[in-house]
């Protein structure tokens, strides 16, 4: 294949040193020189022959698609924290917690799980006063709706009816009851953000 290159660029650059390069760019005095361009291509037999089925056209498609592409969502940024907590009126089955949680982000937090180490006081006899032994944990899943940077109150229920059999009951005129009740401390928590 023969081409004929007219080196109009090689002619524009003296004349843009001068006074700049015109729409009518000046033709050299000399013809162009010829350059010959050649193509080898070399195929190489295979024992296996293809199959018509496999076959693919050598020809690109494009895809059009008629929605805009949708931009990645953002990866939430921040935590949720807990930043206070409290057991309220307990029995020896259940316990009432509240718990104050902080969203440290700027995406509101649809849910919370919130794992509870339970407490309770083992079976003893009368003027005796043992520590508390770990019960069982649980794990409790509330909507929490915290707006982004907000906080909210929530409030949980614990139970856990298998420490009732491990304590002394409630004695009659009401002394040290709150070693018949059980206890609980929030341990890990989980967050949902909204989407």
């Amino acid at each position: 294949m023969t081409r004929r290159f007219v080196p109009v660029i090689a002619a524009c650059a003296g004349a843009l040193l001068a006074a700049g390069c015109n729409s009518r760019a000046p033709q050299p005095a000399a013809p162009a020189p010829t350059v010959t361009v050649t193509k080898t291509i070399t195929s190489t037999p295979t024992s296996t022959p293809t199959p018509a089925a496999s076959r693919t056209s050598a020809t690109p498609t494009l895809a059009v698609s008629s929605t805009p592409a949708i931009a990645p969502a953002r990866a939430p940024q921040g935590s949720v924290a807990l930043t206070e907590w409290h057991d309220g009126d307990a029995t020896n089955k259940c316990v009432n917690v509240i718990t104050l949680y902080e969203n440290r982000s700027d995406t509101a937090v649809i849910s919370i799980t919130q794992k509870f180490q339970t407490l309770y006081t083992p079976k003893h006899a009368d003027g005796e006063y043992p520590d508390e032994v770990d019960g069982p944990v649980k794990m409790l899943t509330q909507d929490a709706g915290i707006a982004p940077y907000g906080t909210r109150t929530l409030y949980w229920q614990v139970c856990a009816p298998e420490l009732a059999s491990k304590q002394n009951p409630v004695p009659p005129d009401g002394t040290d009851s709150f070693m018949s009740e059980i206890g609980a401390q929030p341990r890990a928590t989980v967050w949902d953000w909204a989407h």
